[in-house]
Parts: C-alpha cells; structure tokens; sequence
C-alpha cells in the first residue's frame, strides 16, 4: 500500500524543481527559438504583405514575381506556429524554476520584437512599382492612377514596421509594468511567509469558470471565496481565481497589521502549499 501523501508528494516535487537550472536552461534554449521563429514569422507576414502591395500598385499582368515559389509566406505559418510552441515551454520552464503562479509576459515582447525585425528585412527587399502613381498595364496599356488604398500600400514599406516596432513597444511597457506588479507581490508573499499570519480558511463558494468551444463546454477554472478570522476575532471574505477545479482545503496568509488589505492576502488551496500555490489579489 502506498502511504505517501500525493498533497505533500506534489509540494516536494515543485519544491524540488524551483531553481533547477535545468529549466534555466530549457527557458533560454526555448527563448532563442521564439526569437528564430518570431523573426521567420515576421519575414513570411512581410512577403505576404508584399504580394498584396503589389497587387495594390501594379496591374494584374505585373508578372515580375510570378517565378519565384511563395514559400515565404508558408515558412512564415511554420514559424507562427513554432513561435506558440516555443512561447508555451519557454513560460512553463520559467514559472517551474521561479515558483511563478503564472507564466511570464517576456516571451510575447521576444516574438513581436523579432517579428517586427522580420517584417522590416523583408520590406528593404519589396519589389518596386512599374511607375509611382500609375498602375501600369504592360499587356493591353490601359494604366489606372492610384487610389487611396495604392498609395496606402505604396508606403507600407515605411509604416507597417513602424506600427509594429510602436506594438513592440507597448507589449514591452506592458511586460514591465506586469514586471514590477510580480516582484511587488513577491516581495510581500515573502515578508508574510517570515513575519504574517497563516490560518486555515473555511471555502464559502465554488463558481467555475467555463469556456466553450466546438468540442462542447469544459470547465477552465474557478472563482473561489473564502473566510478567515484575524487575530482579533473580525471575519474576513476574499476571492481569488484559481485553475484548480477539485478544492477540497483553504490556508490565507494575511498581514495582522492591516488583515483587511487584500494586496496583503494570500489564500492557498492546497494542505501542503508550495511557493507558487499562494494567490495573490487580481
């Protein structure tokens, strides 16, 4: 008969792995793809955007690219595809070594940053016009000037990378600022752990959170609120989201300075919770 406790099995376990730096590794060995596949996917978006450039501000009989296969554009989906795969482990990796509740926002600024600097290579190569201003006929020479959406098209060479080097932009400030939310939150989960209060927590509600699709419903998640007692015998209820759906314990570390501060209360839904396993205020 087996006697270890699966709670506690599954605490030594995440415990073990927090800081192993094989899975430093595995997160840069995954960040570098992210950046190969990010930089293809921009290279293919940005052959892609060509032909309907060209489409655009030329005629339908310009033929100068007709001899070269549109392979970018398909190694551009291998790499969009390679980007999500590469982005998942690179999160996974990160939050098992760091103890992280959650995946990190820094492969998302990787792939737009090399995608970006893929749709730019690739807009320096863009075939020119027949004529600037003129959709050239080179079969039956019946020329059409260009309307707005040409002369949209003729600079997307210029403000398609530039839009996307302001998107890399903003994901990046974006990044930051969730960034310093983490180690904020980190910093007080720790000084609680040293000098807080932990107490179990009695669950007042279970809402799962469900998300549908063509394969049916299937629950996500859940919205889980608890009480606990502070030290002077008040009674406090907070809510926190979880992706855990068998709940069965609650433990809240709190601040018994101010117990009603919900930055300053952590609940865990496990008996033996690991690091990663408090959760903080949304």
């Amino acid at each position: 008969m087996n006697t270890v406790d699966p709670e506690r099995a599954r605490h030594d376990r995440v415990e073990r792995l927090r800081g192993d730096r094989r899975l430093l590794v595995g997160a840069i060995l995954a960040s570098v793809v992210s950046l190969a596949c990010g930089f293809l996917a921009g290279h293919g978006f940005g052959d892609l955007l060509e032909q309907l450039r060209t489409m655009a501000i030329d005629s339908v009989f310009d033929d100068r690219g007709d001899a070269e296969p549109p392979y970018g554009p398909v190694w551009g989906t291998f790499g969009f595809l390679g980007c999500l795969a590469a982005g998942s482990l690179t999160g996974a990796a990160v939050r098992r070594y760091q103890g992280r509740p959650s995946g990190p926002v820094f492969p998302a600024v990787l792939v737009f940053a090399a995608g970006t600097a893929g749709v730019w290579v690739s807009s320096r190569g863009w075939l020119p016009p027949l004529a600037v201003g003129t959709a050239v006929d080179p079969v039956f020479h019946e020329d059409e000037k260009w309307g707005f959406l040409a002369w949209l098209m003729y600079y997307a060479d210029r403000w398609v990378p530039a839009l996307l080097f302001v998107l890399t932009a903003l994901v990046s400030w974006y990044a930051v600022q969730v960034s310093r939310r983490y180690a904020g939150m980190v910093r007080t989960r720790d000084r609680l752990l040293r000098h807080g209060r932990r107490t179990r927590a009695e669950i007042v509600e279970v809402k799962l959170r469900l998300a549908g699709d063509e394969s049916g419903t299937r629950v996500v998640g859940a919205n889980v609120t608890v009480s606990f007692l502070d030290l002077a015998g008040v009674r406090h209820r907070v809510t926190r989201r979880t992706r855990e759906t068998t709940i069965s314990a609650a433990e809240v570390l709190f601040d018994p300075a101010s117990p009603s501060d919900d930055k300053k209360i952590f609940v865990a839904l496990r008996r033996h919770p690991a690091l990663g396993d408090w959760l903080p205020a949304s």
